[in-house]
């Protein structure tokens, strides 16, 4: 099998998933950052009762600038549409780069639910924030220069990723996220990640919940303290993953594969 993040299983792409509930975040959908050919191949393959949407699926801020808009976006779209129209409870909560959305919280669009958060409770009756997470950033304190300066450097990152793994692909490697392996790199990123991860396990727990499922910060995660559980269902722009609930009410990451990381576990096993 492909390798997968550590704390992650990459999913199998030739079978159907079946499971109780899904949780993605940060497809930064109409940025060139956005695998959203892969996200497409996963929604295709996903049977679910509930979908929550937790945040940055379209990518309005950075669209204020510049617009990547190919087929595949509208693809995921249409996807999560049909979803909705055939039954599955789809939960839409607005993150800060489509925070415009949170306008609408408390309605329902073409049967998309839209929502400032949400508990969730899972099939065994734990009881789980559901919440973009940027809240946390006024609490983190980050500086306005500073964070502009970390997110130009991201953004500039997450653009060399996609020339890069356009070459590679081309060549028949499986992609790489530079981004995400800097980040892993960088202390002051690392302090970043740690305090996030309290804050949200602290909110939870000060709330009286089980648990919290967040995005936002490009991480995916599972960290328990204390009895409470913090979720990070990460992103499809490093590390294309999902928070799924099995139906038996166990939460788990995994990660969706690329066609070239297919291909080469095709070749390991021949």
């Amino acid at each position: 099998m492909p390798t997968a993040e550590p704390g992650s299983t990459v999913l199998d792409p030739t079978s159907t998933l079946r499971c109780s509930s899904a949780f993605i975040s940060d497809l930064h959908l109409g940025t060139a950052g956005c695998r959203a050919d892969r996200l497409l191949d996963f929604l295709e393959h996903l049977e679910v009762d509930k979908l929550y949407l937790v945040g940055d699926i379209i990518d309005l801020e950075r669209m204020q600038q510049s617009v990547h808009w190919p087929a595949s976006h509208s693809g995921v779209l249409r996807r999560v549409f049909a979803m909705a129209a055939q039954g599955v409870e789809v939960v839409y909560i607005p993150g800060n780069h489509d925070a415009r959305i949170r306008a609408f919280a408390g309605t329902t669009f073409k049967d998309i639910q839209i929502r400032m958060n949400t508990i969730h409770t899972t099939q065994q009756g734990k009881r789980l924030l559901v919440t973009h997470g940027d809240q946390f950033d006024s609490e983190l304190k980050i500086g306005s220069l500073k964070e502009k300066i970390g997110s130009a450097a991201y953004q500039w990152l997450v653009s060399f990723d996609v020339s890069v793994n356009r070459m590679r692909a081309r060549l028949g490697y499986e992609d790489v996220s530079i981004a995400s392996a800097m980040k892993l790199r960088i202390k002051s990123a690392q302090q970043y990640i740690a305090r996030y991860e309290a804050l949200a396990l602290s909110h939870a727990k000060k709330r009286g919940l089980d648990g919290i499922v967040c995005g936002h910060i490009h991480k995916p995660a599972i960290i328990e303290s204390d009895g409470v559980v913090y979720y990070n269902d990460g992103d499809w722009v490093e590390h294309c993953s999902v928070l799924v609930e099995a139906t038996d009410g166990t939460l788990a990451n995994y990660q969706w594969p690329s066609q070239s990381q297919v291909t080469e576990s095709a070749k390991q096993v021949a």
